[in-house]
């Protein structure tokens, strides 16, 4: 049985793929994260990427390493080198690197996977913390597949779920206008989880890099109102444009005090989720979509999720904490 290391393991993407591993035949599964827990019935080992001596212990005898892991900016460029040569030294046969579209920075239109990545520049975001280790990955000593998902969803995503329900819930959150006209390309998290799964035995993936995307875009207009229509909230009123830009530049000193001051993060906790940052004021106007078609010819996946049953599984996951009716 070949064993195979998942970093990250108990997160939103890690546990995923866990469970994708899990039914393959003949793969074993080592559920690496810090607390070293079980993961979906995997054997957890303890995993932490910025501990030498456990990224040692936990790969002995690995054929290969999904590496999910992600956090802060050490976390996810030095951690993923640690990741790659610790893999290097233990013999494994291949790692999958889960990056991000990121990558790709502010570029509009088509964007494929020979599209240039963005400078990494100072490393002072996530962006450029996903294009450093995309640089690591392509000098390192053990064959690598660098999957670049889009916005990832689905039950358990704090990012694209959970916020999108509460600044709904809020009243305070709407469609935009040619703010929210950029392309929202949602990916689910099953996908994905698969796609990491198919590029472990993919022939000649080695060194390559492959978007993920789940086929559907729309506007981010659109992807409001489909979250909201999911977890039965009223239609979404339609703000004025400039709304999400004024918000962001205003909450700017709430948002510093509320980071130092733990009551003021309470008092204002509708007004903070109204209020985007400016990533976000970015993102949702920005006009990009990331074809797969190589992932399709190279690794022989394709996105099986219909968008209906991801977002009503998402909302069944809502339900429990009160943000879907």
């Amino acid at each position: 049985m070949a064993d195979v290391v998942v970093t990250g393991a108990s997160g939103f993407v890690g546990s995923a793929v866990v469970r994708a591993l899990l039914v393959r035949p003949g793969t074993g599964v080592r559920a690496g994260s810090r607390r070293g827990g079980a993961v979906a019935g995997a054997p957890g080992v303890r995993l932490d990427v910025l501990d030498a001596a456990s990224l040692h212990a936990a790969m002995q005898g690995a054929d290969a390493v999904v590496h999910c892991a992600v956090g802060d900016a050490r976390t996810t460029v030095a951690g993923t080198q640690a990741v790659l040569d610790a893999a290097a030294k233990a013999g494994v046969r291949r790692v999958v690197h889960l990056s991000s579209i990121a990558v790709y920075g502010a570029a509009t239109g088509r964007l494929d996977e020979l599209a240039p990545m963005a400078p990494p520049g100072r490393g002072a975001s996530y962006a450029e913390w996903k294009v450093l280790a995309e640089q690591a990955c392509s000098t390192a000593e053990v064959a690598v597949v660098r999957l670049r998902p889009t916005i990832i969803y689905g039950p358990g995503s704090a990012l694209w779920i959970e916020s999108v329900a509460r600044r709904i819930r809020s009243g305070r959150w709407g469609t935009f206008g040619v703010a929210g006209a950029g392309t929202c390309n949602p990916v689910h998290v099953d996908d994905v989880a698969q796609a990491a799964a198919a590029a472990l035995d993919a022939p000649g993936a080695g060194g390559q890099a492959f978007n993920i995307d789940g086929g559907t875009p729309m506007t981010w207009n659109d992807w409001f109102s489909h979250v909201a229509a999911a977890i039965g909230a009223p239609p979404l009123p339609a703000l004025p444009p400039g709304t999400l830009r004024r918000r962001s530049l205003a909450s700017l000193p709430f948002k510093a005090a509320a980071r130092l001051l733990p009551p003021v993060r309470r008092a204002l906790g509708g007004l903070l989720l109204a209020a985007p940052a400016g990533s976000e004021v970015a993102l949702f106007a920005r006009g990009a979509t990331y074809p797969a078609d190589r992932a399709r010819a190279g690794l022989g996946w394709s996105p099986d999720v219909p968008l209906a049953d991801g977002l009503a599984a998402s909302a069944a996951w809502l339900r429990d904490m009160g943000l879907a009716a």
